[in-house]
C-alpha cells in the first residue's frame, strides 16, 4: 500500500470519517474537523506505525492531507 493510502486511512480512523472526505487538500482541522486530541492520537499513531518522531504540534502547522504525507516521508529512514 502507498504511503498516502496508509495515512489517508489513519486519518479515517483516528477522526471517524468517510473515506471521501480525506483527500490531499484537505486541512486537518478546518476541513475535518481533528481537534487537539485527534491531533495526538494521530501523531502518535503515525509515530508507532512508521517509528519516526512525530508530536502533535506537527501536525497543527500542516496545510493539509498531501503536505502530512510530505513530512512524513521526509521523516521515514532510507532503507
Amino acid at each position: 500500500m502507498e504511503l498516502y493510502a496508509e495515512i489517508r486511512e489513519m486519518i479515517v480512523k483516528e477522526l471517524a470519517l468517510d473515506e471521501e472526505e480525506v483527500v490531499s487538500e484537505a486541512n486537518l482541522q478546518d476541513d475535518l474537523g481533528a481537534d487537539s486530541l485527534a491531533l495526538l492520537n494521530l501523531s502518535a499513531a503515525i509515530s508507532k506505525r512508521y517509528g519516526i518522531e512525530m508530536q502533535g504540534d506537527d501536525l497543527v502547522e500542516i496545510e493539509n492531507v498531501g503536505e502530512l504525507v510530505k513530512l512524513i516521508e521526509s521523516r521515514i529512514p532510507s532503507k
